[in-house]
């Protein structure tokens, strides 16, 4: 039997896309996909990777990298993306992952492999909310392809 690779994903912002996904070489399977607010983020990036330690499973955990630029000024001073990624740091670091180990892509090149119909595809498609969810699995197979999975029903 494989050792199974837990993959925490997490689009930050005021809403934040969370989603958990369980790789052991064959097709991935999503375990968790929510978007959650400030505190009940930390709670469950907390509960997640307890358990996945727990069960002695590899984890990854990937967020999606913001930038501030002269456009993120014009549109908000909140600083919420920051915050919930200095929250990621800090819950990683408490559970004894290595918060430097976090991997950060960005979100064209998650948008661009895994589009609303790769995801349907592929049978990783969340219902409602702000589409935060959805941008949260898109870095968690963006992750997993980066490492080796092939998304071969995409090829098909």
């Amino acid at each position: 039997m494989k050792q199974v690779k837990t993959v925490i994903a997490v689009d930050p912002g005021k809403t934040t896309g969370f989603a958990v996904i369980a790789y052991s070489g064959e097709a991935p399977a999503l375990m968790v996909s929510r978007e959650l607010a400030a505190y009940p983020f930390a709670m469950a990036l907390n509960d997640e990777l307890r358990a996945a330690r727990e069960a002695g499973s590899q984890v990854e955990l990937v967020c999606e990298r913001f930038v501030i630029n002269a456009q993120t000024i014009k549109n908000s001073q909140a600083p919420f993306s920051l915050e919930q990624i200095g929250i990621m740091k800090y819950v990683a670091y408490n559970n004894g992952f290595d918060p430097e180990k976090i991997h950060f892509q960005s979100p064209s090149d998650a948008k661009k492999l895994f589009t609303n119909d790769a995801l349907k595809k592929l049978g990783f498609w969340h219902s409602g909310g702000g589409g935060h969810a959805l941008d949260a699995m898109r870095h968690g197979l963006l992750r997993l392809a980066k490492t080796g999975w092939v998304p071969r029903v995409l090829l098909e």
